[in-house]
């Protein structure tokens, strides 16, 4: 559907409108994600933005935050686990959980890992209930999976790694009105769009 250029002015990356008259469309930030039985992504709406109308443009709606609010890191471990799910699987089916996995994540993303850092990252939620670091009979196995992922990263990104990866952790997931929602794509929409990625939960 084409949009009126007063429209698209307002709308930016992850974000959608619906038209309400023709002077007048509602605004959402939203993003995508997998469901089961699902053929396709399902939309889901993370937040009412306002109104776009032709006369007065862009009118947020005043957001009303209730409870705590929580962040965690995102982009960065969203990255690895899409580039290295396989060995994620692996290294669980050989160890009965993702701690080792984890810890070469945080390695790689940060230099050492620590359960400040694990509890910091959206790997908390995506695998909860861990303890860091891996125990001293680990560590070089830790640090030599890390470097295995690292080559990982050169072969998909080459030289743009560093980039990738500090582009990557401007993204977090938010804890707002007792629900998850996705910080905004647009520190990300470069990379995004040379390297095919997709910041969707599935």
């Amino acid at each position: 559907m084409a949009y009126p250029d007063w429209v698209l002015k307002h709308k930016k990356p992850g974000m959608y409108v619906q038209k309400k008259d023709e002077d007048t469309y509602r605004i959402y930030r939203g993003h995508s994600e997998r469901r089961p039985g699902k053929a396709y992504p399902v939309l889901v709406t993370d937040e009412y933005i306002g109104t776009i109308t032709r006369e007065a443009g862009l009118v947020r709606t005043p957001v009303n935050i209730k409870g705590a609010i929580l962040v965690k890191r995102f982009g960065g471990f969203f990255v690895l686990l899409a580039l290295c799910h396989s060995l994620a699987e692996g290294l669980s089916l050989k160890y009965g959980n993702q701690s080792l996995f984890l810890d070469a994540c945080m390695r790689v993303l940060y230099g050492y890992s620590s359960m400040l850092l694990y509890e910091s990252d959206w790997m908390s939620e995506h695998y909860p209930g861990l303890t860091f670091p891996v125990g001293t009979e680990l560590e070089s196995e830790a640090a030599r999976i890390a470097t295995g992922m690292v080559s990982t990263l050169d072969k998909r990104f080459g030289m743009e790694r560093r980039q990738v990866l500090s582009s990557a952790g401007c993204l977090y997931r938010v804890w707002i009105n007792n629900r998850w929602v996705t910080s905004s794509t647009a520190p990300v929409a470069a990379i995004t769009e040379r390297y095919g990625l997709t910041w969707e939960l599935g």
